[in-house]
């Protein structure tokens, strides 16, 4: 049923729009009445009728500026105006603020019947076409989806990348986050017993991201074959990149009770997109295989290498061993040490920062969890080469 609503000072002809036809023959529900312009705003407002009657003049608020009041809060309404005065001034400000039509008392019965009429029409193609766009929007964000999966994955060349890039609305910008999520069924935070289901966990990380992520009203997400959550963030630097996705995990963390692994980097183009998306995929692979003690560990240091005061000690106590057990196992599952393990997180985030010329080289230093430059720059020197200040200006000679 559509909604009326009469705002009329007259009592009179008030009740005579109230009973000028069977409303409900047009689908209508009279649903109240206002003597004045004041009191049909406030009405309007609160139940949001679908067709209003207007008389011009009413105290308090007439009925033009009521509706030019209301536009902004029911842009789809039918405003119709019936008015005592025939005059050309009101009926061009009426046609201006684009009211349906103009009726001069007496109203003619079957002239407003008419005209109800054709407004009951114009709201039911209204009501079509909205339901269109919104399948259309559903259809639209399938066929992203179905799209960056099948291109991610190396299915799409180039040249049809473009124009299904452009087909489907893409807005991405010249510089992308790309971050991918994998929870870890098996293992449960704080030994909560959660028994979710793929499908259960995925949709709750997809409206936790996009809660999160609201700012960036761009942004793209999919669900890859691997089960993880990729996702693209236009416009981002790392720094902010980091910072999100830290809060991201821990909400979603908390909210499932499971181990969320994150690994994140800048592309400064679309193209890019395969190739990052399998480097960072197989970051996210190196966690198969281990134990949920050195998983757990390994993701520990991975979220927390910016803090100065990380040590083996800490990350003991977080798994509930001793120091001198975690390190063996991280020796023996990762290769590496603890030291060494964490002096890499450090670096290659520090490779990632390093890009943004606004960030000093001791900002970025802090950033990746060192408390002086010099200490950061002898650790970056002796991983990749070469001093931070020589790799900025563009001396590549990582492997």
């Amino acid at each position: 049923m559509w909604k009326l609503l009469i705002a009329e000072d007259e009592p009179t002809i008030r009740k005579g729009l109230k009973y000028a036809a069977n409303w409900e023959d047009y689908s209508i529900h009279v649903i109240d009445e206002a003597e004045d312009g004041e009191i049909a705003l406030e009405m309007a407002i609160e139940k949001r009728p679908n067709i209003l009657f207007v008389d011009i003049n009413m105290p308090f608020l007439n009925g033009l500026e009521l509706i030019k009041q209301l536009r902004h809060h029911l842009p789809d309404s039918i405003f119709i105006v019936i008015s005592g005065y025939d005059e050309f001034g009101y009926a061009q400000q009426a046609i201006k603020m684009e009211v349906f039509d103009y009726l001069l008392k007496p109203v003619n019965k079957v002239e407003l019947e008419k005209t109800v009429k054709r407004a009951t029409e114009q709201l039911e193609r209204d009501s079509k076409r909205k339901q269109r766009e919104l399948q259309l929007d559903d259809n639209k964000q399938l066929l992203k989806e179905k799209f960056l999966q099948n291109w991610s994955q190396g299915q799409i060349v180039n040249e049809e990348v473009n124009k299904q890039y452009q087909l489907l609305d893409f807005n991405l910008g010249p510089k992308i986050g790309m971050s991918i999520f994998k929870v870890i069924r098996e293992i449960d935070e704080n030994g909560a017993d959660q028994n979710w289901s793929d499908v259960l966990i995925a949709f709750s990380l997809k409206n936790i991201i996009n809660d999160i992520l609201k700012p960036h009203s761009d942004k793209e997400l999919f669900e890859d074959k691997f089960g993880n959550i990729v996702v693209l963030t236009p416009n981002i630097e790392m720094e902010q990149l980091m910072a999100r996705n830290r809060e991201i995990k821990e909400y979603a963390e908390k909210f499932l009770g499971k181990v969320i692994i994150c690994v994140e980097n800048i592309l400064h183009e679309h193209l890019e997109i395969p190739t990052q998306y399998n480097s960072l995929k197989e970051e996210i692979q190196s966690f198969k295989g281990l134990s949920p003690m050195v998983i757990l560990a390994k993701d520990y240091i991975d979220q927390h290498y910016y803090e100065h005061t990380l040590s083996l000690q800490r990350v003991a106590n977080m798994v509930q061993v001793s120091p001198t057990y975690l390190s063996k196992q991280i020796k023996n599952e990762l290769g590496v040490s603890f030291i060494n393990y964490l002096t890499k997180v450090r670096i290659n985030k520090a490779l990632m920062l390093i890009k943004d010329p606004y960030l000093k080289v001791y900002e970025v230093a802090d950033l990746v969890g060192y408390s002086t430059q010099h200490y950061f720059c002898n650790a970056f020197k002796k991983v990749i080469g070469i001093s931070p200040r020589d790799y900025r200006s563009g001396v590549r000679s990582y492997d």
